[in-house]
């Protein structure tokens, strides 16, 4: 069956939230979890509208080039940690993509438990988080876990010749 549709993670895939967490807080998000802070820092991240502000992942252009000469429709499909933060967190996350001149169909779910409702058996989803991949891959999709773009573009090579 040919791959119908790429779905593609924000952060950790073609932003770096870690990055610029960092060099806010001096911690990264692990870390502020441990520590009981996690919740409070994001809060700050979100109010000052850190989300527009992040860089492109390495590699982010490569990946974007090569998903667009795939011929297999794209999209977003990013979380906003929470529901309360849905508003908030997307209008950031389309900012930035419309300042990087990315035009994919964007998706936002208010948590990134909620992804897998998006796979079908002829959809990818590129994501750097092991949990997504894996409830993805039980609910019948293809996960791709993400660590940089030269792996997955040759993982999602072989997933296309295989389709």
């Amino acid at each position: 069956m040919p791959i119908s549709k790429i779905y593609l993670d924000m952060d950790g895939v073609i932003c770096d939230f870690e990055k610029k967490y960092k060099e806010l807080y001096q911690l990264q998000p692990r870390e502020a979890e441990k520590h009981k802070q996690f919740d409070r820092l994001f809060s700050d991240f979100i109010k000052t509208r850190q989300f527009t502000q992040l860089a492109p992942m390495p590699g982010t252009w490569d990946g974007i080039s090569f998903l667009k000469n795939t011929g297999i429709p794209v999209e977003i499909l990013s979380s906003t940690a929470r529901e309360e933060y849905y508003d908030e967190i997307s209008s950031q996350k389309i900012e930035w993509l419309n300042k990087f001149g990315i035009d994919f169909k964007t998706n936002f779910v208010p948590g990134k438990r909620h992804k897998w409702k998006f796979a079908t058996p002829d959809s990818i989803i590129i994501d750097d988080t092991e949990s997504v991949i894996s409830d993805w891959n039980k609910a019948g999709g293809i996960g791709i876990h993400h660590r940089n773009w030269n792996e997955t573009s040759a993982i999602l090579s072989l997933c296309i010749a295989k389709a």
